[in-house]
């Protein structure tokens, strides 16, 4: 005797293929009617979005990170504020008495 849970994810599969052979054969038909330009076209920007699309988010990271990398250097160069700021704190006292 199967069990019931063997049966069911059979029966599952067994639709499943069958929903994808009928996708792929409507695809094929579709295809068999399309003239052979219009498809070249399309493969061509298919190729196009594949190769573009991981170069842009490429160079945006780089961008990204040297731009970090940029504002790093810039404020690590400049001189400590609150040094100059106590000095000048510190003459405006002396200079009042």
């Amino acid at each position: 005797m199967k069990s019931s849970i063997g049966q069911y994810f059979y029966s599952v599969c067994r639709q499943a293929t069958q929903e994808f052979r009928q996708f792929g054969q409507k695809a094929t038909q579709h295809l068999m009617r399309t003239p052979l330009p219009k498809i070249l076209i399309i493969v061509l920007a298919i190729a196009l979005l594949i190769a573009i699309i991981p170069l842009a988010i490429s160079l945006f990271v780089i961008f990204v990170l040297l731009k970090l990398f940029a504002g790093m250097l810039v404020l690590n160069s400049r001189p400590d504020k609150t040094e100059q700021t106590r000095k000048v704190y510190i003459h405006r006292r002396f200079d009042r008495d």
